[in-house]
């Protein structure tokens, strides 16, 4: 039998009784350090204060967030280790469903009533498992993805009943490293024994990676068949009609997922993304109106939601409604920079639908002011709500800057090259978009060759200079980036260490590894940090 003694414990229930209740039930087993929290926010507050070795959490938490999103917030945010134990208690029958369209699901869950034996054997069994995978989860910590999956293969050697675990766990590292032909065979092994979810849907992105999108399709089509609960296949078929530029389609299949799993915010928002890029707006609208009010006490709510919802229901001309939401937003975040910005835009854009160009000049302005006060990089979406409000309010100049920066930014993206032509079509400039498409892209592409020239007839100091102001100008373009980090790194091999230029090249590699973990140029880059880092005696994660 387990001892518990040593373990401290956080009990979240919107009841004092409950969890005076839950506290009695972990103490019968031996928990005494146990504090407990009646909200959300309190819960989160506490857990990053100190450290907790078993997570009771309710399901329903009355109003604000529930059990779920709780989970959300603590995995996505990194707050627990893999290490804590979170359980789920609820009186809700329904919860097995709960958990099976969930993405992130707690290591168990108990309904009520149930005794504190039941509780205790149940915790026994999470950290059985979770001591099992504990020296896995150290080498993924210390950034040692290689080492890790070694270890996951001495375990699996040793015949562990968790080996289904260890193989899935394996399959994503693999993903991670861009070995998707070893990830691809091992999860053929397992679908060959048995058509687990997790497995066609591991299979199918090592297709995506190898450039297979029809035989993803068909392996995500399966899986949604098998197991029609299994949210992630969705987001993933979506994504391959979406890049085959099915976007219609793509929608449809947001729109069968959302209907499963309503309360998935993000979702929402993809829905209401798809459904505007596709001019449909009433399903845009409900989709982002969903995202705003269900998102009242969600942790990861924005006050890009509301910009998102004012734009659409700026397109319907519902001008009041519109600068409504706008107002909502300022009274319900703290009067960021970048809420002031992106507020200012959509109130210049909405009082030129109204009429009101008086107005329209004076937000747009503002907006334009604060951009250059505080050095603000805009997203795409809004880079192009700007730069429409600046042919429309006569300042062309500040339109073509900032059409040419979104697009030297995302030259390479269909989905952005398409949002810069519908905006000109709207301001009556369609004869103008694809020249001034072709002459943006055609400048990053001219400008890009000659850091790599520079760099390569041994001029790394002028390649340095000119690629990497090019990144400041161009955060999100992966390319100059990498070749910017590149020019850093093989002068420093060259010339001696140099500290600074070290950091900068890390940065402009970190800054897109999230979206292009995949890239062949990024790993070898990073490769390369490692190698001349190493070289150097400098220890690098």
């Amino acid at each position: 039998m387990m001892d518990f003694g040593k373990k401290r414990a956080l009990i979240i229930d919107d009841s004092p009784a409950m969890c005076s209740s839950l506290r009695n039930t972990l103490s019968n087993f031996g928990i005494t350090r146990c504090e407990t929290s009646n909200s959300a926010n309190e819960a989160v507050f506490r857990i990053r204060q100190r450290e907790f070795d078993i997570i009771v959490c309710d399901y329903c938490l009355g109003e604000g967030s529930d059990g779920q999103q709780i989970l959300e917030q603590l995995r996505k945010s990194a707050l627990i280790a893999p290490t804590v134990a979170f359980l789920m208690v609820t009186a809700e029958r329904g919860y097995e469903k709960v958990v099976s369209c969930a993405e992130l699901a707690p290591d168990d869950y108990l309904l009520k009533p149930f005794t504190a034996e039941t509780m205790r054997i149940r915790l026994e069994r999470v950290f059985e498992k979770k001591d099992v995978f504990a020296p896995i989860y150290v080498l993924i910590s210390d950034a040692k993805p290689e080492e890790a999956i070694a270890e996951c293969d001495r375990i699996l050697n040793l015949k562990s009943k968790f080996s289904i675990d260890l193989i899935k766990l394996k399959g994503e590292l693999l993903i991670a490293l861009g070995r998707h032909e070893d990830a691809r065979l091992l999860y053929e092994q397992i679908i060959a024994a048995r058509a687990i979810p997790w497995a066609r849907i591991g299979l199918a992105k090592t297709l995506s990676m190898a450039g297979q999108a029809a035989e993803a399709i068909e392996t995500l089509e399966l899986a949604i068949a098998d197991t029609p609960e299994y949210m992630e296949a969705y987001d993933l078929l979506a994504q391959q009609h979406e890049s085959l530029g099915n976007t219609e389609l793509a929608q449809s299949i947001l729109e069968k997922a959302v209907e499963i799993s309503p309360n998935t915010l993000s979702r929402q928002s993809m829905v209401g993304a798809m459904a505007y890029r596709n001019g449909d707006l009433e399903k845009a609208r409900k989709a982002y109106g969903i995202v705003v009010d269900k998102g009242k006490y969600s942790f990861f709510r924005s006050h890009a939601d509301f910009v998102n919802l004012s734009r659409v229901l700026l397109d319907e001309s519902k001008y009041d409604e519109a600068l409504n939401i706008i107002a909502d937003a300022k009274k319900s975040f703290d009067n960021t920079p970048e809420l002031e910005l992106a507020g200012s835009v959509m109130q210049s854009l909405i009082y030129q639908g109204a009429g009101r160009y008086a107005e329209s000049q004076k937000a747009l302005d503002n907006a334009l002011a604060v951009k250059t006060a505080h050095g603000l990089h805009l997203s795409d979406e809004m880079s192009v709500d700007m730069a429409k409000s600046c042919f429309l309010n006569n300042k062309e100049d500040e339109a073509r800057g900032l059409v040419k920066d979104v697009i030297s930014n995302f030259y390479d993206d269909e989905k952005v090259q398409k949002l810069v032509r519908q905006m000109l079509e709207k301001v009556g400039r369609a004869d103008e978009s694809q020249n001034l498409i072709e002459n943006s892209v055609s400048d990053v592409i001219k400008l890009n060759n000659e850091g790599v020239l520079l760099a390569k007839s041994g001029d790394l100091a002028g390649a340095i200079s000119l690629l990497v102001t090019a990144s400041k100008r161009m955060p999100m373009n992966v390319q100059v980036a990498l070749n910017a980090a590149h020019a850093l790194i093989v002068d420093c091999d060259r010339n001696g260490w140099n500290d600074d230029n070290m950091q900068l090249a890390r940065k402009l590699i970190e800054d897109h590894v999230g979206k292009h973990a995949n890239l062949e140029k990024l790993k070898k880059i990073h490769a390369l940090f490692k190698d001349v880092s190493h070289k150097f005696g400098v220890r690098v994660a």
